[in-house]
């Protein structure tokens, strides 16, 4: 009688683990959005051919932005807030396994700040303050 196999169990990346480096220096952030890739299509409909239609890609699609919260410090400045400033360099967000291993890295390039918000204040509650930051990405790299 053959032996059964059945396929081994790989573990998802566990999205709640990375670290966030601009130019080298480390900084936490506890919410990262906005990685992704889109391309725009035309649909293109063929004279005399009425049962499908020509998809074409355009141009990569608007401007993309990467959104950045954390809890405020005191300290230095934070180079997000400086809005309408280019920032050389890259930005590194690196995905790491529980014992700290790196299993995923994105590379940001062309970097503009564009937005920095403070969270809102309420007396009524006892929460931290979150800065909010929106910077403008010309492209990015999966490294890994």
């Amino acid at each position: 009688m053959a032996q059964q196999s059945f396929p081994q169990f790989v573990n998802p990346l566990p999205g709640y683990r990375f670290i966030v480096s601009v130019n080298n220096i480390l900084m936490g952030f506890q919410k990262i959005s906005g990685i992704r890739r889109q391309v725009e299509t035309e649909s293109y409909q063929e004279g005399g051919a009425n049962i499908w239609m020509h998809v074409f890609p355009k141009f990569c699609g608007g401007e993309q932005l990467l959104r950045l919260e954390k809890g405020i410090y005191a300290g230095q400045i934070n180079p997000l807030c400086l809005t309408g400033q280019k920032i050389p360099g890259a930005l590194n967000v690196m995905v790491t396994d529980s014992q700290g291993r790196p299993l995923k890295n994105y590379l940001f390039m062309e970097l503009i700040v564009k937005a920095w918000e403070i969270g809102e204040m309420s007396a009524d509650q006892n929460g931290v303050l979150i800065d909010r930051f929106e910077v403008s990405y010309e492209y990015f790299q999966i490294v890994g």
